[in-house]
């Protein structure tokens, strides 16, 4: 039945047999069995297929919740026992806003994966809007988020600081400089994430509180899209230290702050209040909020 359901639960999301048989490594045809069977067991039938696409029926709506809660409760028991045994296995799914994602978390899971090599790491990458929904709606176990995000129903626990730098190209104007004025910073093109984002909320704040009047706004949907435009020329941009290290080195782009100003913001570590923790969700917030853990990466931070 695990597994009836299971393969239920992954057409629903995919929408498709040939997608849900690729998801689960199994063929169509042992796909369309187990819903074969399923539908038997019911004696309802589930799904309205077409050439395309599947869609659910009414027996297969009231179903749905159903199979996602059985197999919520599955994992749970089975990560209920491990964690009797002392055992830390299982499946760890971690949400991550962009800028954590692609230069924070790599180096998290570097350092857990080699203290607990035998739980399976399933990471989302998403803007902190995005994190924040998935941690309440229970698709991800644990969230590490770079932007502000509403408290209810979710526990949250700063565990980074960042700093929002100032990043020109080698041959603009500011590139010489270590710091910049306010006033200089009037009618600079600026280059920015997507509604939703962290760091586009953080970027907002700083052009309000500092009455910074830009030019015009380019918006891109990551922080590496972001370095390459300004690396070409579009514009300028506020991005985190923890995302330039390489650029900087190689002198690529160039780094400012502002005179008289900190930007400074803090990463944080989420999930919902009533989220079940196994012993490996347990670990793994436990390291992202260790003080040892955080001053190395610090240290590597630079």
């Amino acid at each position: 039945m695990h597994l009836q359901l299971l393969v239920f639960v992954t057409v629903v999301e995919k929408k498709n047999f040939s997608r849900a048989a690729e998801a689960l490594n199994l063929t169509q045809p042992a796909v369309s069995q187990q819903i074969h069977s399923l539908e038997d067991y019911y004696q309802v039938k589930l799904f309205e297929r077409n050439n395309k696409r599947v869609e659910l029926t009414q027996a297969g709506e009231l179903l749905y919740p159903y199979a996602l809660q059985i197999l919520r409760l599955h994992q749970e028991a089975y990560q209920s026992i491990s964690d009797l045994l002392g055992l830390v296995t299982g499946k760890l799914t971690i949400g991550a806003s962009l800028t954590i994602g692609e230069y924070v978390l790599p180096r998290l899971l570097a350092y857990f994966t080699k203290q607990y090599p035998d739980v399976e790491i399933a990471v989302t990458i998403g803007n902190t809007e995005m994190i924040a929904e998935y941690a309440l709606t229970n698709r991800i176990d644990i969230g590490l988020v770079e932007g502000p995000v509403k408290p209810a129903n979710l526990v949250i626990s700063p565990f980074l600081e960042d700093e929002l730098i100032l990043i020109v190209p080698p041959y603009h104007r500011f590139a010489s400089q270590s710091e910049v004025d306010v006033p200089d910073l009037e009618n600079e093109i600026f280059i920015v994430r997507e509604a939703g984002s962290g760091t586009r909320f953080a970027l907002t704040e700083i052009l309000h509180s500092l009455q910074i009047h830009s030019r015009r706004n380019i918006q891109f949907g990551s922080t590496q899209a972001i370095k390459e435009a300004v690396e070409f020329g579009l514009g300028v941009s506020f991005i985190s230290k923890w995302s330039i290290q390489k650029e900087l080195k190689l002198k690529s782009l160039y780094a400012l702050r502002i005179k008289d100003h900190s930007l400074v913001r803090e990463f944080s570590v989420l999930w919902k209040k009533d989220r079940f923790q196994s012993r490996a969700m347990l670990e793994f917030s436990k390291l992202t909020l260790s003080t040892d853990f955080i001053s190395s990466l610090e240290t590597m931070g630079g």
